[in-house]
């Protein structure tokens, strides 16, 4: 009998692990298809034209104007929760790009703004379909002006000037899985790589398709383009952090590059 019951009690144990096992397998099942059924719509994009209102003052400048202070916070707070697409103005009107499920979701982010609900701004909400994608803000901070000063001098193939805005220490580092990959260390070894490189690539050409930035690190969607021994132009992408501080580039991060997408979908 003592012999006999670890095995029983084994079996026992298997078969009823291998049954929870099962109901949990179902109930993920079954979760992970109440949860797609219950998903809700990916947001859409809404154009909200502001004009001007019938308690718009003529005689004050638009900064003047009542609410516009917090008219101006309610849009920071769209922003940073981030509902906000694009704000822009053209002629005499603003426009809020907001990414949101539907217009009366806009209508709730828009409520705390007292300039729109006293009638100094006019609203027209339509839905926002982009049909091409390109640059949009500019960035004009110190460190986005020395990054486009180090592409630029990059595309010019001045490998002089590209160094000049890196630091002594500057290290270029390559993300490979949980792996970073040095590929130059040091000003000097920096200049050393770009005559080889331009040399051997004298097309060599990039772009930054994006620019976000947080502090001293910039993020950039670059795409390189080169011609190949047949003449054919080529390009891929790739996603950047550049950190940037005293005016001059410390550190590189680049993620694995990926073959450029198709026209339609940049």
């Amino acid at each position: 009998m003592n012999a006999y019951k670890p095995f029983v009690y084994s079996v026992c144990f298997v078969v009823t692990h291998a049954s929870r096992l099962l109901l949990a397998v179902l109930s993920l099942g079954l979760i992970s298809s109440a949860i797609a059924q219950t998903a809700p719509p990916p947001p859409k994009m809404f154009a909200v034209r502001l004009s001007k209102g019938p308690a718009w003052d003529e005689a004050k400048s638009p900064n003047e104007q009542t609410g516009m202070r917090e008219h101006s916070a309610n849009i920071a707070r769209m922003r940073r929760d981030g509902l906000l697409v694009l704000g822009a103005r053209f002629g005499e009107l603003g426009l809020l790009v907001l990414r949101l499920p539907d217009e009366s979701a806009v209508s709730a982010q828009l409520a705390p703004d007292p300039a729109i609900a006293g009638g100094v701004f006019k609203v027209q909400t339509d839905v926002f379909m982009p049909f091409a994608h390109g640059t949009t803000a500019w960035l004009t901070t110190p460190e986005a002006v020395v990054l486009r000063s180090y592409l630029d001098a990059g595309n010019r193939l001045d490998a002089t000037a590209v160094a000049a805005l890196c630091a002594e220490n500057f290290v270029w580092l390559n993300v490979e899985g949980d792996k970073l990959i040095p590929e130059v260390q040091g000003r000097a070894a920096l200049h050393e790589w770009l005559v080889g490189y331009y040399k051997k690539l004298p097309s060599a050409r990039s772009e930054f398709l994006s620019i976000e930035q947080a502090g001293p690190f910039l993020t950039v969607r670059e795409r390189a383009s080169w011609d190949n021994q047949e003449g054919k132009r080529l390009s891929q992408q790739a996603l950047g952090i550049y950190e940037i501080r005293d005016g001059l580039i410390q550190r590189v991060w680049y993620f694995p590059s990926a073959k450029d997408p198709a026209a339609s979908a940049r």
